[in-house]
């Protein structure tokens, strides 16, 4: 028979410091200095027939971005390129992020481009998409033989 050291510890002690990690890995300072990705803020409704996508650009031009459609997934990708100042200063101190970005989204089946409308303005894209419309149930017969 092997023996054990035992300690006394405060029950769910392990799931305090488990919780404690995982805040850790999902605060967002870290995943901005640590991964140092730049993620877009996007916002999508459903309303009067289409879907309505606002994403946060802050920044780009029209030129930095990108749409692709690809086999049902709509994919918005760009870089916000940093801006090169000399400063002769003893500090300075960044907390705009910068570097590429891309985003994925399932669209309805069937979908070409010209289905999409983007317009950009203020720093925000505005992408339009069609819903698919409700199929109507087909009956099917039922023959007895």
């Amino acid at each position: 028979m092997a023996l054990t050291l035992w300690r006394q510890r405060r029950p769910f002690e392990g799931l305090t410091r488990w919780r404690d990690d995982l805040d850790t890995w999902f605060d967002d300072d870290f995943l901005t200095e640590k991964i140092g990705e730049w993620v877009p803020a996007v916002d999508i409704e459903e309303k009067e027939g289409k879907y309505l996508l606002k994403a946060d650009l802050p920044g780009l031009k029209k030129d930095d971005i990108h749409l692709e459609l690809n086999n049902g997934y709509l994919t918005l990708k760009g870089e916000r390129k940093s801006e090169n100042e000399e400063k002769k200063d003893t500090y300075r101190r960044v907390e705009r992020t910068y570097g590429s970005f891309q985003r994925t989204f399932k669209v309805p089946e069937g979908l070409t481009e010209k289905d999409i409308k983007a317009k950009y303005k203020d720093g925000v894209l505005e992408l339009t998409i069609p819903t698919p419309k409700a199929e109507e149930p087909k009956a099917i017969d039922v023959k007895v033989e």
